[in-house]
């Protein structure tokens, strides 16, 4: 077992993966294939709206907006103490990195969603560098843990990840902002947030534009399968909030859920609802997930 800390770190990120998951599989299987869409470009959403973020808080800490700063201000999971992964190149025009365990893979394959996986895999890490980068930035994915082929050749078993934003692509006239020149030292940057501020705020993003893309594209229907997916959510997030709260001896259970859930159960009073989040978004969430919820640990 890990640290009581570890255990509150690694509960978040399980909710958001299992968030995305029923969410996604919902809008999956009530709009169909046109469903993958809405996913693609809520996550992009999201990964573009981070590439921002990330570049002014890199020009705020004084900075230049290159490949080391974007992943010194750090935007992975790699504070879940389950992430095993290596850097193998960590330049300001390259990075090249490994992950040999991943806790949202682990949860999404574990559940047969390895589809709903590669789109997450495909499009973050992209959306992220396009934006950072103004667009100069290139991105590949060579193996992924979430890749199951059917073709008869082995699975990989672990992900490769290729980031390059090349100094010849860049504007002569922006170089000298972007790259650290000859006779210069190097910004060593802070993380923009915590990993728990990082999960709190994408599960809120994510709520918001999956309910927003779903609408705009299926209306009522798209609505009712976001509503399905929060439902979906409930059980399996009580059953991971009682078993932790029992093998950690958590005498307070909302005080447990409030450390180990990354989203409030008062959305109201919280100003990531305010910031992000719609009218729909916020209705469908209390009834869907927060007040059921509460209910089922008798809150």
């Amino acid at each position: 077992m890990n640290t009581i800390q570890e255990i509150s770190l690694q509960n978040r990120q399980d909710f958001w993966s299992m968030l995305y998951m029923h969410m996604g599989k919902s809008i999956m299987e009530t709009c169909g294939r046109h469903g993958e869409a809405v996913i693609r470009s809520a996550l992009q959403d999201i990964a573009q709206e981070d590439g921002r973020r990330f570049r002014e808080e890199c020009l705020k800490q004084g900075g230049k907006p290159n490949l080391r700063a974007l992943y010194q201000l750090g935007c992975g999971c790699s504070a879940d103490p389950r992430m095993r992964s290596a850097v193998l190149n960590d330049q300001e025009q390259m990075r090249i990195w490994e992950v040999y365990t991943c806790p949202m893979a682990n949860l999404w394959l574990d559940h047969g969603q390895s589809f709903l996986a590669n789109l997450y895999c495909e499009e973050n890490q992209l959306e992220l560098l396009n934006t950072f980068t103004d667009g100069k930035g290139q991105f590949h994915l060579s193996k992924k843990l979430t890749c199951h082929r059917e073709n008869g050749c082995r699975p990989d078993n672990y992900c490769r990840f290729s980031a390059y934003y090349r100094m010849a692509n860049v504007d002569a006239s922006k170089r000298a902002e972007c790259f650290t020149q000859e006779g210069e030292e190097e910004v060593q940057l802070s993380p923009a947030e915590t990993q728990e501020q990082a999960l709190a705020r994408k599960c809120v993003q994510l709520i918001a534009r999956l309910t927003a893309g779903a609408k705009a594209a299926f209306g009522q229907e798209g609505l009712c399968a976001v509503s399905l997916g929060l439902r979906n959510l409930v059980a399996p997030t009580a059953d991971m909030l009682l078993h932790y709260a029992d093998m950690t001896l958590s005498g307070d259970l909302l005080d447990f859920v409030q450390k180990n859930l990354p989203v409030s159960l008062e959305p109201g009073r919280d100003e990531l609802w305010a910031r992000y989040a719609d009218e729909n978004s916020l209705r469908l969430y209390e009834s869907g997930f927060a007040v059921p919820l509460k209910k089922r640990l008798n809150l």
